[in-house]
């Protein structure tokens, strides 16, 4: 297993050079206007994107077709996948905390801890968006995967925005979300969409043919 993190650790080595400095860029560029607020959301989505380019340089090197005859189990392969994409969702609660405390030194206002909250919110629910991709991953390759990524994301943002409609339209108001059950709501999601996902993502695996 640490072979198979470190493998897609150093694939993506290159990459993270530029990913810093495209956030480097990205926060500079915020914060002349002040736009704060999706910094956060936009560093998640980058840092979790790498486990997708893992898959993309996988195909390239027809990583499968050579791992299928290591004395390695396919569900373990599927494992190393979702242990890197779990690595890279810490990876962002980190970036976010950072954030989180250059966006509070110059706003003396925001606290401190919502912000910090609400970055480990945002990366996990960009995991979640990974979690639905994994396994069409597996199932249609890489490269069709990056269509269906902004696709989810319309969705998920499509069902988000309806919903809030939904009930403006109903006049129900949303006092009753509270940071609680927001917490509570997409950790729920999380584990359940990471149990979905890894249940679907072995299945697929172990029926192809290499």
């Amino acid at each position: 297993m640490k072979g198979l993190l470190l493998k897609d650790l150093f694939v993506v080595s290159e990459f993270v050079r530029v990913l810093t400095l495209m956030v480097i860029v990205f926060i500079a560029s915020m914060m002349a206007i002040d736009g704060f607020s999706v910094i956060g959301a936009m560093i998640s989505l980058l840092v979790v994107s790498l486990v997708i380019s893992s898959f993309s340089y996988d195909d390239l090197a027809h990583w499968d077709s050579f791992a299928a005859t290591l004395p390695v189990s396919r569900r373990k392969l599927v494992a190393s996948k979702y242990l890197f994409l779990l690595l890279l969702g810490v990876l962002a609660v980190v970036f976010n905390g950072l954030v989180s405390v250059l966006f509070a030194a110059l706003q003396p206002g925001v606290s401190l801890a919502e912000q910090f909250v609400t970055g480990i919110l945002i990366s996990m629910a960009a995991c979640i968006i990974d979690f639905v991709l994994i396994p069409l991953i597996y199932k249609y390759g890489a490269e069709k995967s990056r269509m269906m990524m902004m696709m989810v994301i319309v969705v998920i943002f499509g069902i988000t925005y309806g919903g809030a409609e939904l009930l403006k339209m109903l006049n129900i108001g949303t006092d009753w979300i509270t940071l609680p059950i927001l917490i509570g709501g997409i950790a729920a999601a999380f584990l359940a969409s990471l149990l979905i996902s890894w249940t679907c993502s072995v299945k697929i695996v172990e029926k192809k043919e290499y």
